[in-house]
Parts: C-alpha cells; sequence; structure tokens
C-alpha cells in the first residue's frame, strides 16, 4: 500500500499482481520500466521470480524488499538479478530516491540504439526500421524480436528454448521447427542464405548467434 501511493503520488502507472506467479506473467507480458518485488510472495517468492526474469533475459531493473536484514539475504537477492535491495521498514522518501536513480541508470545504458548492418541492410532495432541502399525493407514483429535477442549477446549463441521463451511468449511453446523457419527467412531477408551463413550461425547443440561484425552502436 505504501508504495503503490508513493509512486503514484509521483505520477508512475502502477501494475500489481497477487502472487509471485502472477507478477513474473505480467512483469514479462507488460515489459514495465521496473519490476519492485517483496521475497516473502505466495505462489513463487520474490528471489525465484527474480531468477526467473533474469533468466528470460528481462533487463529492466528490480529493486527487492524484504523484512529480512541478515547480510545472507542481501546477497541472495543480489545474486538473483536484483539492482538493489530495500529492508524494511523504510522512508518512502528513501524508496523513492531508490526508484529514480535505477530508472536514471537504466536509461543511460539503453539510450544508445543498437544498429545491425548486414552489408547495405541496416536495421535499428530501437525504431524497428531496416532500409537496403536506403530503401525500406518489411520485417515482421517475430523477425524484428528474434534479431533483437541475438543482439544482446552478439558472438555468444541464444539457445532455441530461449528464442522460444522471450519470442514466443512465456507460456507458447512452438516446436523448435518454428525457431528454424523463422531464422531461415531472417538470413534470406538479410542475404546470408548460403551454404555458410555469415551472419547469424547456428551453434551445434547450443543454438543461433549473430556475428559480432553485425553488431554497431548508433553515437
Amino acid at each position: 500500500m505504501v508504495v503503490r501511493i508513493a509512486l503514484e503520488r509521483q505520477g508512475y502507472r502502477i501494475m500489481e499482481a497477487v502472487d509471485g506467479k502472477s507478477g513474473l506473467d505480467l512483469a514479462l507480458a507488460e515489459r514495465p520500466d521496473l519490476v519492485v518485488l517483496d521475497i516473502d510472495m505466495p505462489a513463487l517468492t520474490g528471489i525465484e521470480v527474480c531468477q526467473e526474469l533474469r533468466r528470460l533475459h528481462f533487463d529492466a531493473p528490480i529493486l527487492m524488499l524484504t523484512g529480512r536484514t541478515l547480510l545472507d539475504d542481501k546477497v541472495t537477492g543480489l545474486n538473483a538479478g536484483a539492482d538493489d535491495y530495500l529492508a524494511k521498514p523504510f522512508e518512502s522518501r528513501e524508496f523513492l530516491a531508490r526508484v529514480q536513480a535505477l530508472l536514471r541508470r537504466h536509461q543511460r545504458a539503453t539510450e544508445r540504439p543498437a544498429i545491425l548492418v548486414f552489408d547495405q541492410l541496416v536495421i535499428d532495432l530501437r525504431r524497428r526500421v531496416a532500409r537496403l541502399a536506403g530503401e525500406p525493407v518489411e520485417f515482421t514483429k517475430t523477425e524484428f524480436a528474434i534479431l533483437e535477442l541475438l543482439a544482446r549477446t552478439p558472438g555468444r549463441p541464444v539457445s532455441r528454448e530461449t528464442l522460444l521463451d522471450i519470442v514466443w511468449g512465456y507460456t507458447r511453446f512452438p516446436n523448435t521447427r518454428t525457431v528454424d523457419t523463422h531464422v531461415w527467412r531472417l538470413r534470406k531477408k538479410i542475404g546470408d542464405a548460403g551454404e555458410e551463413p555469415r551472419w547469424i550461425k547456428r551453434v551445434h547443440g547450443q543454438g543461433y548467434l549473430l556475428s559480432e561484425d553485425a553488431v554497431a552502436t548508433q553515437e
């Protein structure tokens, strides 16, 4: 109640969940700018929700709230992927200061939009636009999502399971052939459909990776 009132007074739009499982589903569906978790929640604990969000590459900041004050509890929360940890009881001013600091830090980290360059094809992932020799090229929402996920860790493979989790949603699991089909379509669009792909490569037993040569950062 205190948290909700403090945030609403500052003009933030709030989404609430009654337990850890519904909170996890809500965060993955709505992709909020920040998640506030209480460690002691039914269905799934705050630690479990935090771990699952990070496993699914949810990169928005997470603030953990708890009545536990032992150092080990704090370390556990931070190791689970939380960005900050606030013990109860706390003043609303301190809580809001932590929220604002996390949002500022995250905004700075994401200010530079990711640009992918495939020879003459340039894709702006933030603006969701692509151009080939200056002419617009159409990509589907799913294709942009795959490229964005691969671009988060260029040079490192992303498993099919992770692609299914994030691109197709937490509760929907197409078979792995769906991933392969969409990657094949992507390769065709970026001119990478040869027997030895240059940009999107398959790593046996590990998934797909995006070549680091394709990733640039817009200044």
